[in-house]
């Protein structure tokens, strides 16, 4: 059984508990983006099959995606964003747009003072 990701005291540390592990953050976006079935994500993604399962599962027990059997033959398990994998998704957005900003800052800055030197 996973460990619960709600912090009680720090709802960022709630948010950061959702999104640690591998490709958490880059699972929500490819979901959101359209590629709902578990072959296209680990294609695209380029992890491992039992990575993936754990992370996809960790992301159904947190109320983030749902998994959906579809009867069809071959088999096809679907995974969609719920209302929170929503909201979520825009916070990641969020997020990637302060770290390019970041990088870049950080990598400008260490190019600058290192030609001071």
């Amino acid at each position: 059984m996973k460990k619960m990701s709600v912090v009680v005291d720090c709802p960022i540390d709630t948010t950061i508990n959702v999104l640690k592990g591998k490709c958490k953050a880059g699972i929500i976006k490819k979901i959101h983006s359209g590629l709902s079935r578990f072959g296209l994500l680990k294609k695209d993604l380029a992890i491992s099959d039992k990575l993936l399962a754990i992370q996809l599962n960790d992301l159904v027990e947190d109320g983030i995606i749902t998994k959906l059997k579809n009867d069809d033959n071959p088999l096809q398990t679907i995974y969609d964003l719920t209302i929170d994998g929503k909201h979520l998704f825009h916070i990641i957005e969020l997020m990637e747009e302060w770290g390019k900003g970041y990088k870049f800052y950080r990598q400008s800055n260490i190019k600058f003072s290192s030609a001071e030197v």
